[in-house]
């Protein structure tokens, strides 16, 4: 059962009848995919069902060429009793590659006097993605300080109970909202949950920071068992480990999340590989500074930029010239910045190794251990 299933079985009750749950997040999450200019407007007016929503939606000929595509989702909540009067307002989006910023938000009203702040994750374009590994190093990126005000538009103008939520890099816009909005929002109690549905973490000064731990106890942080993304960083809240449909990396994609009536299905923690993956990442982005990140990012997507791509689509369109341009735009780098590159991809590679060598040694130590205990008895 996954999220298009628990529709079926619970699309039949309102937010009233029945409340709100885990399983319901995540759908919004998955929503905020979904193109809404020219339908939603920005002002949080609330004018807008779902029903009505999907609809515009189809006739504006809208199409999403991730993996997680919300057409499907969209329409299955906007028929149903539970989503379809689910009002939406204060759409936001903002793409600007020479602000390195890609960010999206919307508000549902839920109509049970409570509303759902919804940022986008990663959409398709390379800004987005570049914005994802700026993360790692800058104190704050432009995408968390849009999340921020955003919050803070929306305190100011409604009086509802606030959840806040994303998936993928939206949750990571969720948390930092929660922490670095306006105090006065925190103090007043209206934020009630913040879900990071297999959102990355912080670097570590903001992990570290006091505005953060103060809306830990608020955090809900989902990953599936086989995560890459939401294991990536720093984060202090606790991890609901779920199982998923899928394997690897796809289990990044929301409809493959197990769902059992309201809850997902927990697993018994993080697979080998996403262990592994975690740990590795974990030693090589702590045996570099914020400069030797900075560099490195810099360096790859300076290069993919150069291939005149805005979008991963475009450059899987054009691979070769893609390719060319990106080769070409790596070779000209200067000698500093090119040893530099060259030696934090070797420390990746060294932490890799590191991590590996250590988990065959307690592998063999749990051997060893198994078999004198055989032998002894």
């Amino acid at each position: 059962m996954n999220i298009m299933d628990y529709i079926d079985w619970r699309g039949d009750l309102s937010f009233a009848e029945r409340g709100f749950n885990e399983v319901d997040n995540l759908i919004f999450s998955e929503l905020a995919y979904a193109e809404m200019q020219d339908i939603v407007p920005e002002a949080f007016a609330f004018t807008v069902s779902l029903a009505e929503l999907c609809e515009k939606y189809i006739a504006l000929g809208y199409e999403s060429v991730l993996i997680n595509d919300p057409r499907p989702l969209l329409e299955k909540a906007a028929a149903c009793v539970r989503y379809k009067d689910v009002r939406v307002g204060g759409y936001v989006n903002k793409v600007d590659q020479g602000e390195e910023v890609q960010f999206a938000a919307m508000t549902f009203a839920l109509g049970d006097g409570t509303l759902y702040v919804a940022f986008r994750g990663t959409d398709n374009t390379i800004v987005g993605w570049r914005e994802d590994f700026n993360i790692s190093f800058l104190p704050q990126t432009p995408g968390q300080s849009e999340a921020a005000a955003y919050l803070n538009r929306l305190a100011a103008a409604t009086t509802e109970p606030i959840r806040v939520g994303g998936h993928s890099k939206g949750g990571n816009f969720a948390v930092y909202a929660a922490a670095f909005c306006d105090p006065t929002v925190i103090e007043s109690g209206r934020i009630v949950e913040v879900y990071s549905n297999d959102g990355p973490g912080f670097n570590s000064s903001l992990a570290d920071s006091p505005a953060y731990k103060a809306v830990l106890s608020k955090v809900v942080k989902i990953v599936p068992e086989s995560s890459l993304i939401g294991i990536l960083l720093s984060s202090k809240a606790a991890r609901k480990v779920i199982m998923s449909e899928a394997k690897g990396l796809l289990q990044h994609d929301p409809y493959t999340w197990c769902v059992r009536c309201d809850r997902f299905v927990t697993a018994d923690g993080l697979s080998p590989e996403s262990t592994f993956m975690d740990e590795t990442f974990t030693g090589w982005i702590d045996s570099m500074d914020a400069e030797q990140k900075q560099a490195v990012v810099s360096a790859i997507f300076d290069s993919m930029e150069a291939s005149g791509a805005s979008t991963i689509t475009e450059m899987n369109e054009n691979k070769w010239l893609s390719y060319s341009a990106i080769g070409k735009a790596l070779g000209s780098l200067d000698k500093a910045t090119s040893e530099e590159v060259t030696a934090s991809l070797k420390k990746l590679f060294d932490a890799g190794k590191e991590v590996f060598l250590s988990g065959a040694k307690k592998s063999w130590e749990q051997w060893e251990k198994t078999r004198n205990q055989l032998k002894n008895n």
